[in-house]
């Protein structure tokens, strides 16, 4: 691997917005591009990378059961994303701004085609793909491709992407979109972010279309476009729709004491953080949640509580020996079975979620998030 190359991926490695602890593609960024391209901006919007490469070919069904292959598709620019079929977090978003470019191309719509392959090696059907397009509002606005678990993993290796099945549907994958010209050619990747405000929205519907311009008909100037007008897509939507998500679990106390806890079932709102041991990037959040934790006692604002992913982990007394050796500063309740990480449609580590006293989402998180927006985000959202 050349110089070049080493320097790039780890540009993108370190400073993408990383949404799942330790999954990041292997782009095979071009010689040219630099450090700079693919560095994160302070806002957490990934610039991306610049691609020169023909994109590889694929054939699946769609959400219609139709065989749809991405050859047919030369002569218009192509926006392929990958998309989990349960998805309850980063998936969405990236249907949001899939959704505003599409809306604000105008005139233009016709000479791209957005393209969705399911990230999901669990559910696969044309159904699920079908239901998730409908739920998303996406059904006349793209083409979500799925098929058999073994023809999606080509697809995913093709794309350096990945995929992983945690239990059950939970499921870690790599949020990217690709640009693809008209002559078959990868152009540009992103990864898209698991911030659902208006203005990162807002910032990676400009990105999309300030590479889509030059491949349309005229090359056009981003200019020409209106800015993007339906970002209606509201945090608290993030993770399962509707009711209460209560829950009684065992809890290990800073101290490494076993207790049991309940959540969701009156009280005040409370800021849960899923995490694993074994996850780089929840250790890496460690400081940040207990700085969080002390100014929360201080000014009110709701506490933490992490919920650790037990089956993942060798032995309850793992988690106790890492609750006391990392000095946490908040309980950590045990999700001993998965239901607790399900009912919260949580589909990587880690994950906020801040929670109403009766167990409503208020606020949905998935990713590593920095001092800054983790307090405002509380602040505006927890209601007190």
């Amino acid at each position: 691997m050349g110089a070049a190359l080493v320097l790039a991926l780890a540009g993108l490695v370190l400073g993408t917005y990383r949404v799942v602890s330790g999954w990041h593609p292997t782009v095979p960024v071009s010689p040219s591009t630099t450090v700079a391209q693919v560095t994160s901006t302070a806002a957490e919007v990934d610039p991306g990378a610049t691609l020169h490469q023909k994109a590889p070919l694929f054939v699946l069904q769609n959400q219609r059961g139709e065989t749809v292959g991405l050859r047919q598709y030369r002569g218009k620019a192509v926006v392929l994303a990958f998309i989990n079929s349960q998805g309850t977090s980063v998936s969405p978003l990236t249907a949001v701004v899939l959704h505003n470019m599409r809306h604000d191309l105008g005139k233009y719509r016709r000479d791209v085609q957005v393209l969705a392959v399911n990230a999901n090696p669990v559910s696969t059907s044309t159904a699920d793909v079908q239901a998730w397009s409908v739920a998303h509002h996406m059904q006349g606005q793209w083409q979500f491709l799925t098929g058999t678990p073994s023809q999606l993993k080509i697809v995913w290796h093709d794309y350096h992407v990945t995929s992983q099945v945690l239990k059950g549907n939970l499921v870690r994958d790599i949020p990217a979109v690709v640009v693809i010209g008209p002559s078959g050619e990868e152009r540009w990747l992103y990864l898209n972010a698991s911030d659902g405000s208006a203005p990162v929205l807002a910032a990676e519907v400009h990105q999309l279309m300030a590479h889509i311009a030059p491949l349309l008909p005229g090359h056009p100037s981003l200019s020409a476009f209106a800015a993007a007008r339906e970002l209606t897509y509201l945090p608290g939507t993030l993770g399962p729709q509707g009711g209460q998500h209560a829950f009684e679990a065992p809890v290990i106390r800073p101290n490494g004491a076993l207790a049991t806890v309940t959540a969701g079932r009156g009280g005040r709102p409370i800021l849960l953080d899923f995490f694993a041991t074994w996850c780089p990037d929840c250790q890496e959040e460690i400081p940040i949640l207990k700085r969080y934790q002390q100014y929360a006692v201080m000014h009110h604002l709701p506490q933490v509580m992490g919920v650790d992913l037990r089956l993942s982990e060798p032995t309850t007394a793992h988690v106790q020996h890492y609750v006391v050796r990392t000095r946490l500063s908040y309980p950590v309740a045990l999700d001993m079975h998965g239901n607790i990480a399900v009912a919260y449609g949580v589909s990587g580590i880690p994950t906020e979620v801040l929670i109403s006293p009766t167990g409503k989402i208020l606020w949905y998180h998935q990713g590593l998030i920095a001092w800054g927006p983790l307090l405002a985000a509380v602040s505006r959202h927890g209601g007190l």
